[in-house]
């Protein structure tokens, strides 16, 4: 029997939301795309993956990526201006060296699409974990500041599923509960449809990871 542990199940989940985001897109920018990422999330031929690591997009090509690879700093994409429907970025922006490089960096990604979906460790839940290459941690407060323009998200879930994630795992299982567990279950589950959902997503640490989404226009 598999076996899959909470972290690799969070890693599956925020796959999961990249994944349905870029796929209503037609053209998809992956910046900073790494050796593994876009076999899970966009493995097509109308998917660019960019990283500054040659030996990670060589690794990306050999596992069966369908899609097209380009090494480049991301800082200096080098495309035309919303070249792409759509724009992800996984784990990237906290690597950035200085704040000049992170606002460059962000600044060329709005430039190459107008729609973007952009996750970062959330320092609250990471706080522990010591990684030498992140230069920098966030807030959801400091995601606002530093993208106005942006829904930010302190999840990488959908805000629909937050609360049965984090509070319930697995609903059935609540919901065939001796006695209470009915009652338990549709509470949780009109609570999990209102819009205290969206503002607790909004203003409280309750995910991994912290979400900047940007949507100007589908197709």
């Amino acid at each position: 029997m598999l076996c899959i542990t909470k972290t690799e199940k969070s890693w599956q989940d925020l796959f999961a939301t990249l994944a349905s985001f870029c796929n209503k897109y037609e053209m998809v920018l992956d910046v900073g795309c790494g050796p593994y990422e876009l076999m899970a999330i966009r493995n097509n031929v109308n998917t660019i993956g960019v990283d500054l690591s040659n030996v990670a997009l060589s690794i990306l090509l050999n596992r069966g990526f369908q899609g097209h690879v380009v090494q480049a700093d991301c800082q200096y994409l080098p495309f035309k201006d919303e070249s792409f429907d759509c724009l992800i970025s996984n784990q990237v922006i906290e690597h950035m060296p200085s704040l000049t490089a992170l606002e460059t960096t962000i600044k060329d990604m709005c430039r190459v699409s107008r729609n973007l979906m952009i996750v970062t460790p959330n320092s609250v839940f990471h706080r522990w974990c010591h990684d030498e290459t992140h230069f920098f941690f966030f807030t959801v407060r400091d995601l606002k500041k530093i993208l106005p323009s942006f829904e930010i998200y302190a999840s990488h879930l959908p805000p629909t599923q937050t609360l049965r994630y984090y509070f319930l795992y697995d609903s059935p299982k609540l919901r065939n509960f001796p006695l209470i567990g009915a009652l338990l279950y549709d509470a949780f589950r009109m609570l999990d449809s209102s819009s205290l959902l969206s503002w607790l997503n909004k203003n409280l640490w309750v995910g991994n990871h912290l979400m900047a989404v940007k949507i100007v226009k589908t197709l």
